[in-house]
């Protein structure tokens, strides 16, 4: 909701009226009588043009020949019927974006000063171009001028306003709005008496007293400051009579960073106002004087930090017609809302509470009967959909979304005004009701993901394909042609993801042109849905998880050129592509995922941006990806693609994702590949790629995720890989023919969670230093920092949830959405020496560490027991001697773990963790024994109650040491020999039996 626009009143367009003198205004326009023009001013006008840039031929009618010397008939010229004078020039342009990047009705170049000749101007607007720079002081000279538009200039004037404007001073609209302006003082603003309107949003206003600038002028009505860092105003440099008398009726001072503290001493004084906007502000708890600004309509407060609720003051504001509180941290109950509002209860039209924390049920709207507008998105509302609502029969636009509503929806038909119903993401059951086909005035029906209770909101993401789940959908039964045949103006039509029916004839033609199409999970198969091909206009088309297992008609292939979205996914689509290349008009979404599409890959559009067709049977080259242009996401895995990897990426965009994993694609990694650091992602597993390491790699800098794993490369791993790849957190070299040592610099990627250098030929010793993964550490609060290197898409909004094998619990499984939970240290199957390194330990966040198969001595690293999180540890079938520390027992997470074929000796450690394994976890270690091995072949005293601590863990294994017989011989021959020696003295000496009993008797 454009708040100038919304605002901005009628006079304006009186002002406009009057300053033409009945005269249009529109561009292009004729005038009604003929007039020839002043020359010296057509000249003005011809020198103007040549200083501009007219790439649309917008100003083709301003020629200097024989049948276009009448300037007054020119476009955007308008003059004097009496005199000639040019009284309007209005070349207002338009800097929207075409999708392929052309402007329209824009101008481009300098202002020429031969405008100052002009001198009976009254008009000016060159709003909206690709001017730049300062602003033309001469425009100040224009004394005649009563309306001035500067506004949203694309290249955005700077520097200061010119002061030469005070001698404007019949100017009664003024409007330099959207630009980068810098207002030091606003001395020159007192001088503009006529002024009504001002607009200086987003200049920087440095002037402290730009409030009394303001109020000085007497017939100033509308007043929009919106981002103009505008200072604090002090109270006492301003008389609060001068607010009151003022006649200000509109005033926006949105995005100022103002607290309730530093408005309400002076803003409440303007008591005319009728518009008042406070969005964007930090008002915390806002201030019950709004009940002073009685004549308030209008009232826009979104995302301006509000806390708890709004003040009872409300009430006040007997002809409130909207109020806008989007965006805050609101928690009242509903009810009390209502109840405050209840003031404006005949006024009332739009009210707007999107995203807030409002609780309760929606009773008592009956009072406000011209509601037409009412927005309750992203709240904790629960209740059913009251019966009251039956009584509000103005309703035009109803979104109660994401919330947590209940029961079944209301007979639709008691809303004959409705254009808009949003009601997904909510927990309503039951049919669609019948009435919904008598909204004939409805553009927009969403009621997508309503689901049961309790789960997770993740459901209800509308491009998050794993969160599909039908049972969980509570709307189910029949679509059928009686619920839509009367809907001729629906433009949005979202059902996704509810399980319903949809039953429509085969030769049926729907009466509406749909621009939004969303029917996930709508039972819309097995048939490829024929009134499809009447619709010719949308934009969004979502027909994915639907049973359809036919092939794609041939009509198909003429997509909508306005197309931005196309999901055809999770369905059993049979067939060949046809040519797509024809849509190039704008980017798009394409994802044909999970279906049995075969053959060649077609040639896709060049604008697309997020290609998924993963998971199907295409097979050949993958050249047809050359014409691409500006692709992010590339998914081509899981298909029967050959060939190599097309080297064509310096004549593209390098995408931020590409997956080729599990195809049959051989040759090597194309240097193109990384002519640039936008590839963060690429996956190339499960295919026939050889070579070395390839060295492109190491311009691929902004690298998260690599995984060359299960192919046959060959020779080292490179040592710059921890330096110029030092963003990754996913490192998969599994199963490849990778030999010599593991480059000491590994231990530089401090970011990564999976390191995966299994099933290579890697020899030497496992380096020092990888204590520096941070990532697998813990922090001081016992939490531990987790990357998600799914990197966002911006232009999708959505996460693209990658994937990996990962070697987890004795099982090769593929992780996608949890792969970032992920911690794991896979060095297994090859051909390392020497000791586990003593820092292992210190990577107490890691979940999983397999050292198995490998030729590794020396001790299990004794402060394995600060490893808290560790709950898959495989040493296997090495070469691991000594005992099994103590403090291995106290890892109460470890569910898996394997110790076997390795020389360790002594008993294993009594606890309930370490017992609970399989015997085949310490199979293969002759020398070690203990449940759930046979026991130990002497009596030993059991363990101490254990109690890890690191410091005493070398004392507590001494303490373990096998008792054998001797020792307790030697125990028993000692205890008697002192015993009879002592008995024995006292038997054969008298002098010392008698102390003895002496002493007894003290």
């Amino acid at each position: 909701m454009d708040t100038k626009e919304h605002y901005k009143p009628l006079y304006l367009l009186l002002i406009c009226l009057s300053t033409i003198l009945h005269q249009t205004l529109a561009f292009g326009s004729t005038p009604s009588a003929k007039v020839l023009c002043i020359k010296k001013e057509r000249e003005a006008l011809l020198e103007f043009k040549r200083g501009l840039i007219d790439e649309n031929n917008l100003l083709s009618s301003w020629k200097n020949d024989g049948d276009n010397e009448e300037c007054c008939s020119w476009r955007g010229v308008k003059c004097s019927n009496t005199t000639g004078h040019i009284l309007v020039l209005n070349l207002r342009g338009s800097i929207e974006s075409n999708p392929d990047g052309t402007k329209d009705l824009t101008l481009r170049g300098n202002i020429s000063s031969s405008l100052v000749k002009l001198q009976y101007l009254k008009y000016l607007d060159l709003s909206f171009n690709d001017f730049g720079g300062q602003i033309p002081r001469f425009i100040g000279y224009f004394k005649r001028l009563e309306y001035l538009n500067l506004s949203y200039s694309y290249n955005t004037f700077t520097g200061l306003i010119p002061p030469q404007f005070q001698n404007l001073t019949y100017l009664r609209a003024l409007d330099l709005g959207g630009n980068s302006l810098t207002c030091k003082n606003l001395e020159w603003l007192p001088h503009l008496m006529y002024l009504e309107y001002l607009d200086l949003s987003a200049s920087n206003v440095q002037a402290t007293n730009w409030l009394q600038q303001v109020i000085k002028l007497p017939n100033l009505r509308e007043l929009h400051l919106s981002s103009c860092q505008l200072p604090i105003i002090i109270p006492s440099s301003f008389v609060s009579a001068n607010i009151s008398s003022s006649g200000l009726s509109v005033l926006d001072i949105s995005y100022n960073g103002y607290s309730s503290p530093a408005i309400n001493s002076w803003l409440f004084n303007f008591t005319s106002l009728t518009s008042l906007d406070l969005s964007g502000n930090d008002l915390g708890q806002i201030a019950s004087a709004f009940g002073y600004l009685k004549s308030l309509e209008h009232l826009r407060l979104y995302g301006s930090g509000i806390q708890g609720g709004i003040p009872k003051s409300v009430e006040n504001l007997s002809h409130l017609c909207s109020l806008d509180a989007r965006s805050n941290n609101l928690s009242q109950p509903f009810s009390e809302l209502l109840n405050i509002l209840s003031g404006s209860n005949r006024s009332l039209e739009l009210l707007s509470f999107e995203d807030n924390a409002l609780t309760g049920s929606l009773i008592n709207l009956t009072r406000f009967s011209s509601l037409r507008e009412l927005r309750l998105r992203n709240n904790l509302l629960n209740g059913i959909f009251h019966e009251s609502f039956r009584q509000i029969s103005s309703l035009e636009y109803l979104d109660l979304s994401n919330n947590q509503m209940t029961g079944p929806l209301p007979d639709l038909a008691l809303f004959p005004s409705l254009k808009e119903l949003r009601l997904g993401g909510n927990h309503f059951n039951g049919k669609m009701p019948q009435g919904l086909g008598q909204l004939s005035k409805l553009k927009i029906l969403d009621v997508s993901f309503n689901r049961l209770q309790g789960l997770p909101e993740s459901l209800g993401k509308l491009f998050d394909l794993e969160s599909f789940d039908a049972p969980y959908n509570l709307l189910e039964g029949t679509i059928s042609e009686a619920h839509l045949s009367n809907l001729c103006n629906l433009k949005s039509l979202n059902l996704t993801s509810n399980p319903l029916t949809w039953n429509v004839s085969l030769d049926w033609v729907p009466c509406f042109q749909l621009q939004v199409i969303g029917l996930s999970s709508c039972n819309l198969g097995p048939l490829f849905p024929k009134w499809l091909e009447t619709q010719n206009s949308y934009s969004i088309l979502d027909i994915s998880l639907n049973s359809i297992s036919d092939t794609t008609p041939s009509w198909f292939s003429k997509l909508p050129p306005m197309l931005s979205y196309l999901n055809l996914s999770y369905n059993q689509i049979s067939g060949k592509i046809q040519d797509l290349s024809a849509n190039n008009l704008g980017s798009f979404v394409l994802d044909f995922s999970y279906n049995n599409f075969s053959g060649p890959l077609p040639i896709f559009p060049k604008f697309v941006y997020d290609l998924h067709i993963n998971n199907n049977q295409f097979s050949g080259s993958l050249n047809s990806i050359c014409k691409l242009r500006s692709a992010t996401i590339l998914d081509l895995s899981e298909n029967l693609l050959s060939g190599e990897i097309p080297d064509c990426w310096s004549l593209m965009s390098v995408p931020m994702i590409l997956n080729v994993a599990n195809n049959r694609i051989s040759g090597s990694i194309p240097y193109s590949l990384c002519s640039s650091t936008a590839l963060g992602s690429l996956y190339v597993r499960k295919n026939n790629l050889s070579g070395e390491f390839p060295a492109s790699l190491k311009n691929c800098q902004g690298l998260k995720v690599l995984d060359l794993g299960r192919n046959t490369f060959s020779g080292k791993i490179p040592e710059w890989i921890g330096t110029k790849l030092p963003y990754l957190g996913i490192l998969s070299l599994r199963f490849n023919k990778f030999s010599g040592s593991i480059p000491p610099s590994i231990c530089q990627l401090q970011s990564i969670q999976i390191l995966d250098l299994s099933g290579n030929h890697l020899s030497g010793t496992i380096p020092q230093g990888f204590s520096n993964f941070t990532s697998l550490q813990l922090l001081q609060d016992g939490s531990s920092v987790s990357y998600d290197f799914d990197p966002y898409v911006p232009r999708v909004g959505v996460l693209y949830h990658g994937n990996a094998l990962v070697q987890w619990k004795n099982k090769e499984s593929e992780y996608q959405s949890t792969l970032w939970l992920l911690k794991t240290i896979d060095i297994s199957s090859n051909e390392l020496v020497g000791e586990i390194p003593k820092d292992f330990s210190q990577m107490n966040a890691l979940l999983s560490l397999n050292l198995s198969r490998n030729n590794l001595t020396g001790n299990i690293v004794e402060g394995i027991g600060t490893m808290k999180m560790l709950e898959v540890l495989d040493l296997s079938r090495n070469q691991l001697s000594g005992k099994i520390p103590i403090g291995l027992a106290n890892l109460t997470f470890l569910s898996v773990l394997d110790l076997s074929n390795n020389n360790l000796s002594g008993r294993i450690p009594l606890s309930t963790q370490l017992q609970g394994f399989d015997s085949s976890t310490y199979g293969g270690n002759i020398q070690l024994c203990g449940r759930p091995l046979p026991e130990c072949p002497t009596f030993a005293p059991p363990n101490p109650q254990v109690g890890y601590d690191s410091n005493a863990s070398t004392s507590q294994e001494n303490d373990d040491e096998f008792l054998s017989k001797e020792f307790y011989v030697s125990m028993a021959l000692g205890f008697i020999i002192a015993f009879w020696g002592v008995l024995g003295s006292l038997f054969f000496n008298n002098s010392w039996r008698t102390a003895y009993f002496k002493l007894l008797h003290l």
